[in-house]
């Protein structure tokens, strides 16, 4: 897939700003246009939603024009009041976007896990992959760590790997859960699972996957053995794809991208089947 179309969304905080300074560099290096859009939801206030869509827009174009300098792609900015996750899902789907770009949501962990942020509702209903930018951009993606299971969901998250960092080193980790609880800690069992699963993930990735990347397969739950993975290895990006159904998430819980996608230790890219 090429990158020609981004929507990145700003609120005007350092976390947007962070993304904002992320999406123009992926522009550049992709001679991608950029859409910027600012959204505002404006509650009681409906009836005041002309002036202050334009007041917003003024200092959305004040600000995009400030953290980007000189130095900027091609850009377009917008101002729209409304829930921002529909406001964003609303500009992908009008501009046929690559990739939609968004900070992260303030820190508060527990409130998220009750309403959800921002980037966990867009990533349910978004047409392109989900950017959630968390570290200020110094270049572009470097070291980059894929979770893999061999899904459609998966392969298409490699996929989207190659071409937003064509340049990067790239590690996969795989976890393999064993499925008889008493016996999980017999150092052989343990063994016998990862080496099994890595003769299947290596002959997934001969017909799918890029060459010469690391891969990490280790006996245990998936999001704690990602998260362990993520602190050791200190990605730039982490990457995870998702076919789950968004009513089955919202119903059950979430899951994995849920999980990382409220507090991501660094930035991370969703892609969704």
């Amino acid at each position: 897939m090429p990158i020609a179309q981004i929507v990145v969304g700003i609120d005007h905080s350092d976390r947007s700003d962070k993304a904002l300074r992320r999406a123009n560099q992926i522009a550049l290096f992709h001679d991608a246009k950029l859409a910027v859009q600012y959204a505002l939801d404006v509650g009681a206030a409906e009836r005041l939603r002309g002036l202050i869509e334009r007041v917003a827009l003024e200092e959305a174009v004040e600000r995009t024009a400030a953290v980007l300098g000189s130095d900027a792609a091609s850009y377009a900015v917008d101002a729209t009041a409304g829930r921002p996750f529909e406001v964003l899902r609303d500009k992908a789907k009008a501009r046929d976007a690559d990739l939609i770009v968004l900070g992260v949501h303030r820190r508060d962990t527990e409130l998220l896990r009750l309403s959800g942020s921002t980037a966990r509702r867009l990533i349910n209903v978004a047409p392109a992959p989900v950017l959630v930018v968390s570290n200020e951009p110094a270049d572009g993606y470097k070291d980059v760590l894929v979770g893999f299971d061999d899904s459609e969901a998966a392969r298409e998250a490699l996929r989207c790997v190659g071409v937003l960092a064509p340049n990067a080193k790239i590690t996969i980790v795989t976890a393999c859960m064993i499925p008889f609880s008493a016996r999980r800690a017999e150092a052989e069992l343990i063994r016998q699972f990862e080496s099994e699963t890595r003769g299947m993930i290596e002959e997934a990735l001969r017909d799918h996957g890029p060459r010469n990347v690391d891969l990490i397969v280790r006996a245990g739950e998936a999001l704690g053995v990602i998260l362990d993975v993520q602190r050791e290895r200190k990605p730039d990006l982490l990457v995870l794809g998702t076919s789950m159904p968004a009513l089955y998430r919202q119903v059950f819980g979430g899951g994995i991208v849920d999980e990382i996608a409220a507090d991501p230790p660094c930035d991370l890219l969703v892609v969704k089947t």
